[in-house]
């Protein structure tokens, strides 16, 4: 069997636990994805079943949506709510008006470096793993993309300390390190508490299935 599967990743798994568990659904040889989805994350996974697996660096390289929350006034080491504690300062009154004043500056093409707690590799190990292990590891800043960067307003309002942006990326962009360096130039910290990927072109939620 041959195919390329959108899911709608639920949070909780990691890419790979889907991976593995349509493989053992599907009876399959090989299922891979393109691009990872933290634990935390939703939204769109694309599967690449058996020989469709060799279209990897196809999809790799494609253009992403997301929508994620921060939450300000809280920096984890992870720069999600899953991490560590290890900053808390109180939040600025004005934090929106500051927050949308200096987006532009995350805008276009930029030097972004990666959290610690990533999926890249070093010598064939993965940062995060190499992080739990108290060794030290640090991220070369590169080039990314963001090519539209928008804070959302809900039905309520805005709800401080948590503000939800919409940002539409080139692949390799980590949103959990855009809300970490936001909450550094606020001066209180900040940390993702929901990401979901709304679009891993060419596809979008709209085209993906449910897991279950």
């Amino acid at each position: 069997m041959n195919g390329i599967l959108v899911v709608d990743k639920p949070s909780g798994p990691t890419s790979h636990d889907i991976c593995q568990y349509f493989k053992r659904q599907l009876g399959v040889k090989k299922v891979g994805h393109a691009g990872t989805l933290d634990p935390l994350a939703t939204g769109v996974l694309i599967l690449l079943i058996d020989g469709a697996t060799k279209l990897q660096s196809v999809f790799m390289g494609k253009e992403k949506e997301y929508e994620f929350t921060i939450r300000l006034g809280i920096a984890t080491d992870t720069y999600d709510s899953e991490g560590k504690i290890i900053q808390e300062a109180p939040v600025p009154n004005d934090a929106l008006e500051q927050i949308q004043n200096m987006l532009q500056e995350f805008r276009g093409e930029i030097l972004q470096t990666p959290p610690v707690y990533s999926a890249l590799k070093k010598n064939g190990k993965p940062f995060y793993k190499l992080a739990r292990e108290g060794k030290e590891v640090k991220p070369e800043p590169r080039k990314i993309t963001v090519y539209s960067l928008e804070i959302v307003k809900n039905t309520t309002g805005y709800l401080l300390p948590y503000v939800t942006l919409k940002a539409r990326c080139s692949s390799g962009t980590y949103v959990r390190s855009i809300a970490h360096d936001i909450g550094q130039k606020l001066g209180c910290g900040a940390h993702i508490t929901a990401l979901r990927r709304l679009r891993s072109e060419p596809f979008g939620v709209e085209d993906a299935i449910k897991v279950e």
